[in-house]
């Protein structure tokens, strides 16, 4: 009579110990290293949850590091709007395996979608010599469940999400098969690029509209504890995000400017593009925010960066709020 709940009493805690290790296994990345015998990986996700505890509100809450042997690789394109030059265009088809790539386009995002046969953006990446390019589009839920819909992802070496309504990817795709499989790609080294709405979902704390007050959703979180904000300076949408990140002072802030793209591999952010990146810290009882802009070919640590959001949360209040302070960064 006393047997089962022994068994209960081993058994439970492991199954939630597996369960919580398979939740943070989605979102790791290899961080390489050069003159290490045995390459030091280190996850994306563990990095940022570690780092950053968990956010107030609503969000990810903070997990433990996996063990460095299990980690994996991937990387994410995430473009501002407006079109991408040349150089993003490149690095994505690069990171997705080139003339071996197999690419599946989501349009979702867009209401053409729903009347197009073909979009204009799966007729431009099938001229850009990959393997194959499929179309993968459905606003139903039940269908972004079915395997065969999902097929596609599951042969990707890429993924490239269409700019538009971000609340349309997250109302068709979210908790669903179709999302699930995006974190495989992610899991076996592949390479996930979105433009304008395709770049916010790939946020935790989505921005889904509004300015200067934002609203926001649930997003994809493929970058945890990183809200991004698209058409940044182009539409003068500095104060929302910072308004976003004063309601989660745990996360840094990304305002991406239009032909403008943000590649994040391991834990490294490297700029590309025509315009600039605007790094944002929260504002504290002191200031209004800083930030920091990036230019093409500038890198930052996401490790220093969070370093520099929780040292602000740790810094004593200042008597008098300061504006927010803008500067331009110098190349590392």
């Amino acid at each position: 009579m006393f047997v089962l709940p022994r068994v209960a009493e081993v058994i439970v805690p492991r199954i939630l110990c597996y369960r919580n290790s398979f939740a943070l296994s989605t979102f790791r990345l290899v961080l390489p290293m050069v003159g290490v015998r045995r390459p030091l990986v280190v996850s994306l996700a563990a990095v940022c949850l570690a780092v950053l505890p968990a956010m107030a509100g609503e969000g990810p809450k903070a997990e433990s590091p996996r063990p460095k042997d299990e980690d994996i690789k991937g990387a994410l394109v995430i473009v501002g709007g407006g079109g991408f030059p040349d150089d993003i265009r490149d690095r994505f088809l690069q990171l997705a395996g080139g003339k071996k790539g197999h690419l599946v386009v989501i349009p979702t995002a867009s209401e053409k979608a729903d009347r197009l046969r073909y979009f204009p953006s799966y007729e431009y990446w099938r001229t850009q010599g990959l393997a194959s390019v499929a179309l993968l589009h459905t606003l139903d839920p039940k269908q972004a469940n079915e395997p065969s819909f999902v097929k596609p992802l599951t042969e990707a070496t890429a993924a490239w999400l269409d700019g538009g309504d971000q609340t349309r990817l997250a109302r068709a795709y979210h908790g669903t098969a179709v999302e699930r499989e995006l974190r495989q790609l992610l899991a076996r080294g592949g390479v996930i690029g979105g433009t304008s709405a395709g770049a916010s979902i790939m946020s935790d704390i989505m921005i889904t509209g509004g300015n200067p007050h934002a609203d926001v959703g649930e997003g994809f979180g493929f970058l945890p504890n990183v809200v991004i904000d698209q058409h940044f300076q182009n539409r003068k949408r500095l104060k929302r995000l910072l308004g976003v990140l004063a309601n989660h002072p745990r996360c840094l802030g990304l305002g991406i400017d239009e032909q403008t793209a943000v590649v994040v591999k391991g834990h490294t952010l490297t700029v590309l593009g025509k315009a600039n990146v605007s790094v944002c810290l929260p504002p504290t009882d002191h200031d209004e925010g800083s930030v920091t802009l990036l230019k093409a070919g500038e890198e930052r640590d996401l490790l220093q960066l969070s370093d520099s959001v929780l040292a602000r949360i740790k810094a004593p209040a200042e008597s008098k709020p300061v504006a927010a302070k803008t500067s331009r960064a110098t190349a590392p």
